[in-house]
């Protein structure tokens, strides 16, 4: 195996775990993205020794990237306290096939009859997921249709820090690019910390959860980023379909928490649509 596909596995891997450490967060959802971000940004930091200089155009398009990935965090988190793991893993999970589109648009490659079909499958399945709370009583956790439009929303934002970031890695340093993108993030969900009632770490405890969320939030984006030199984004976007069922399967072991009947079968149905959609990308990046 490449090394690079190898980091890409383990970051994807760490990420699955964020959903999960999103709910055992002892703060709120935003402050719980900016701190994560925050102390990641910081061991990024160290882990580069300080060389985390860049070229001032590649700067702002990774501080866009930035802001893109702190719209996508404090917007999923928020998903994940609002509606079910599964189904806030599994919405966001659609950014794959917008990273495809927005690919073939702009470098115009042709759309294959398995995108079509597959983001149609996809689609009726994110539909079905999203009727409404009243599904939730089918299983143990408890939907809610403003959270799977959130998760939803923050498929968009991060398709977009995902295109932009797998491009500056690829002609710059990854320490650095996984640097600034990671501060900047942190800094634009700063002010959220004044909003909710809870921001601020209370006690040792709190502040050693966080330091540890940063952790596994900086080794997640940096082996990612890693992956990201080597691979397409459209194929690290397919890999990361790993990621809602690492959550999914955590969330019933750790939270107890049994997906519902119709959300169970939109998430069947969503996956069936990705997975469909998956081969026409892999043909298309290849």
């Amino acid at each position: 195996m490449h090394p690079a596909h190898l980091a890409l596995g383990i970051g994807i891997l760490l990420s699955g775990l964020s959903p999960i450490l999103v709910r055992l967060s002892p703060l709120d959802p935003a402050a719980t993205a900016c701190w994560r971000l925050l102390v990641a940004a910081l061991l990024s930091l160290l882990f580069a020794r300080g060389a985390v200089r860049l070229p001032a155009k590649v700067l702002i398009a990774v501080v866009f990237a930035g802001f893109l990935l702190a719209a996508d965090l404090v917007l999923w988190n928020i998903a994940i306290m609002t509606t079910t793991v599964m189904e806030a893993a599994l919405l966001v999970m659609l950014y794959p096939l917008l990273v495809a589109g927005i690919e073939i648009l702009f470098l115009k490659r042709p759309l294959g009859w398995q995108m079509i079909v597959g983001g149609l499958i996809a689609f009726s399945g994110v539909v079905l997921m999203s009727l409404g709370p009243g599904f939730g009583s089918f299983g143990s956790g408890k939907s809610s249709t403003l959270g799977n439009l959130l998760a939803l929303t923050a498929a968009f934002f991060y398709a977009g820090c995902l295109l932009i970031t797998a491009r500056s890695c690829r002609g710059y340093d990854i320490k650095a690019v996984t640097f600034w993108e990671l501060l900047s993030a942190g800094f634009f969900c700063v002010p959220l910390l004044f909003v909710e009632d809870h921001g601020m770490p209370r006690d040792g405890s709190e502040a050693g959860f966080m330091a540890l969320y940063g952790l596994v939030t900086f080794a997640g984006y940096y082996l990612i980023n890693k992956g990201l030199t080597k691979v397409a984004a459209s194929v690290a976007a397919i890999l990361g379909y790993a990621q809602p069922v690492i959550a999914s399967v955590i969330a019933f072991f750790l939270l107890s928490e049994v997906p519902g009947g119709f959300a169970l079968a939109g998430g069947a149905t969503v996956m069936a649509g990705l997975a469909l959609a998956a081969q026409a990308k892999a043909k298309v990046a290849g």
